[in-house]
């Protein structure tokens, strides 16, 4: 019986609890529930997921980018290993000098060895050099044996270190610096990073557990020392490595960003041919050595009376219009012309190479392609067409111009047709 003076209440019912709604809440309470959360969790550290949604263009275009940056990184350690390998090399001088090498002890070889390790680790700077001139010169490098060579040197001299550390010094820390160190190398791939910092574990796991008192059958002072120490060690390398991939993949989803964003100051966002802000940079580029040897002219096109297409049909249809008349544009287009978009209806064509005459006989193809065709819901469109050559010294901002006067010499003469543009005095006067 519902309370008086109490407005009745809809009866509420359970929300049912999904695997996903579990894992948002932290609370996995199932084995499909672990999978899902262990699923999510991984997936922050996997940079072959972002890698696998995108086109192959442009994660080609991502991989390049990483290749680029390695370089510098790769570079950057080689410079590093320098000043690193002198000071290593002072060292094994002063202990030259104090005779700590000399004789057959077990001491006198440790230090012969980590004499060895040390220059190893002057030798790995040379390839370090040689992979990051490589990729910048050529960021599609691999350089696969320059990484082997680079990575054995570095392992090799750190499991050297690290293992004389914990037989004489009863220290795992050596190790650890190591392979932090050695996760810093930004060129290794994917595959291949996750190959050494597993290897980094499970080596640092070993040593930690005890393999330095079983080669010197000694009797661990304290077994929990032992499990405290490798925990330690495993928890900080697995940090590491987490950290690393993480930064990685934000990395790549920056890089990505950057590139559509690149992209999108380059590419106009709805028709997909060249941004006002490209063909300007196009056209000031090849105004730079166009020359009578290597005439240049531009096509500016302008669509007749579109404002009454938006008007009558509404502005998707006129969108579907501008997409038609641009892909008419660039299939009719020669591969050196650059098709661009100038604003609102209007598109220029910086044909290299090209007199007017050839300009002319390219403009009037592109009027008739253009008014014969059929866009669906609107019917037929016509555009009219202004071409002018580019004078000796003459400014982007005058040659435009020019091609604009004689498009609207042709919207006046009556539309649908091809003007050329007069003198560059005519157009100043």
């Amino acid at each position: 019986m519902p309370t008086p003076g109490v407005p009745p209440t809809r009866p509420t019912r359970p929300i049912p609890s999904t695997p996903r709604a579990r894992v948002a809440a932290g609370i996995p309470a199932s084995a499909d529930g672990w999978r899902e959360w262990w699923r999510a969790l991984a997936e922050q550290f996997d940079e072959l997921q972002v890698l696998d949604a995108l086109g192959p263009a442009e994660r080609h275009d991502v991989r390049r980018q990483l290749q680029v940056e390695s370089a510098t990184s790769v570079m950057a350690l080689g410079w590093l290993a320098i000043p690193v390998f002198i000071l290593l090399m002072r060292m094994d001088l002063l202990r030259i000098a104090e005779g700590l090498l000399t004789g057959h002890s077990v001491q006198a070889w440790s230090y012969k060895v980590l004499g060895v390790a040390h220059l190893m680790v002057g030798a790995a700077a040379i390839p370090a050099f040689r992979i990051g001139r490589l990729r910048r010169r050529t960021p599609d490098e691999p350089a696969v044996t320059l990484q082997v060579i680079h990575m054995t040197l570095i392992l090799t001299a750190a499991m050297t270190s690290s293992v004389l550390g914990l037989l004489f010094r009863g220290s795992t820390y050596g190790f650890v610096v190591a392979m932090l160190t050695g996760n810093l190398i930004y060129h290794l791939p994917y595959l291949g990073r996750w190959v050494f910092n597993a290897m980094a574990v499970t080596i640092a796991g070993l040593f930690a557990l005890g393999v330095d008192h079983l080669l010197l059958r000694s009797v661990p002072p304290s077994p929990l020392a032992d499990v405290t120490r490798s925990v330690e060690l495993v928890i900080i390398l697995l940090l590491t490595i987490m950290s690393g991939s993480v930064v990685r993949r934000q990395r790549i989803r920056s890089i990505i960003v950057e590139q559509r964003l690149s992209r999108l100051a380059l590419v106009d966002g709805l028709t997909g041919v060249a941004s006002r802000r490209r063909t300007e940079a196009v056209l000031e580029d090849e105004l730079a050595v166009a020359g009578p040897t290597r005439p240049l002219s531009v096509v500016l096109v302008d669509l007749d009376a579109f404002k009454r297409v938006n008007d009558t049909y509404g502005h998707n249809a006129g969108d579907d219009v501008l997409r038609g008349v641009a892909r008419l544009l660039q299939q009719r287009g020669r591969l050196s012309d650059t098709v661009g978009r100038w604003g609102g209806e209007e598109f220029v064509l910086v044909c290299p190479d090209t007199s007017v005459t050839g300009a002319l006989g390219l403009a009037e193809q592109l009027r008739e392609r253009i008014a014969r065709q059929a866009f669906v819901g609107v019917g037929r469109q016509t555009a009219s067409f202004g071409v002018a050559e580019a004078a000796p010294g003459e400014a982007p901002a005058s040659l435009i111009a020019r091609a604009d006067a004689a498009m609207y010499a042709a919207k006046s003469a009556g539309r649908n047709r091809v003007c050329e543009a007069g003198g560059r005095s005519d157009a100043e006067g």
